[in-house]
C-alpha cells in the first residue's frame, strides 16, 4: 500500500527545516543539496522543484531567520530608555538563549557561527540588521542610565558594545545546545543567566549598585 502523499507546502517546509540544519552545520559553501534532500527525506530533484538553486534555498532560509530575528527582538529588545529597561532587556536576551537554546530563532545564532567560518555573508547581514534594530534603543537607555548616575568609567562606543553582547550571546547559545557534560561553564540555568547579565552590565559601565538594585530590588 502506497504511503500517504505529503502536500507540496508541507514538503517545502520539510526541505526548509532540513536546509536550516545543514546550513547551520556546514555553512553555505559546505552544504550540499543532496545532503539537504536526504535530511528532509525527499529526492534531490524535489528540492530543485521547490528551489531552483542552492542559493535560492539559502535565501529562503535567510528570510525565515530574519522574520524570527524581528520577532525575537520584539520579545527581548529595550522597551524603556532607562537603567531598568536596559537591564531587563539583557535579562530577557540571555534567558531566551540559555533557558531555551532550541527555541524559535535560536538556529540563527548557529548559522551565524557557521557563516563566520565560511564566507561571512549571512553573519554580516545578521549583524547589520541587529544594529539597525537595537542600536538606537540601547544608546538611549545607556544615555539615560548615565544621566541617572548609574554608569561610571570611560565612555564606551555603544555600537561596539552592542556587538560584543551579540557575540557573547551567539557563543553561549552554541554552547547551550551541547550535552551538559560538554559545556565549559561552572553553572547553568538561572545562575548562568545572572552571571552573563552581570558581565555585560559591567561591560556597559553600569555600577554594581545599579545592577543589584534592578535585579534584586
Amino acid at each position: 500500500m502506497a504511503g500517504k502523499r505529503i502536500p507540496g507546502a508541507e514538503r517545502r517546509d520539510l526541505i526548509l527545516a532540513a536546509a536550516r540544519r545543514v546550513f547551520s552545520r556546514s555553512g553555505f559553501h559546505g552544504a550540499k543539496t543532496l545532503q539537504i534532500a536526504r535530511e528532509a527525506g525527499v529526492s534531490e530533484a524535489l528540492v530543485y522543484r521547490h528551489f531552483p538553486s542552492k542559493l535560492s534555498l539559502y535565501r529562503a532560509v535567510l528570510r525565515q531567520i530574519f522574520r524570527e530575528q524581528d520577532e525575537n527582538y520584539a520579545e527581548v529588545g529595550v522597551v524603556e530608555p532607562s537603567t531598568a529597561g536596559l537591564i531587563s532587556s539583557l535579562d530577557r536576551y540571555f534567558r531566551s538563549i540559555i533557558m531555551d537554546p532550541h527555541g524559535p530563532g535560536r538556529e540563527g545564532y548557529r548559522l551565524t557561527l557557521a557563516s563566520l567560518s565560511g564566507d561571512g555573508y549571512f553573519a554580516s547581514l545578521i549583524y547589520r540588521r541587529a544594529q539597525r534594530r537595537s542600536l538606537g534603543a540601547i544608546r538611549a537607555a545607556h544615555d539615560a542610565a548615565r544621566a541617572a548616575g548609574d554608569v561610571t568609567g570611560e565612555p564606551l562606543t555603544i555600537a561596539n558594545t552592542n556587538m560584543f553582547i551579540e557575540h557573547i550571546g551567539t557563543m553561549i547559545n552554541a554552547i547551550a545546545v551541547l550535552d551538559p557534560a560538554s559545556r565549559p561553564y561552572a553553572n547553568d540555568g538561572d545562575a548562568l543567566v545572572r552571571e552573563a547579565l552581570w558581565f555585560c552590565c559591567r561591560g556597559l559601565g553600569l555600577t554594581d549598585e545599579a545592577i543589584r538594585r534592578h535585579l534584586d530590588g
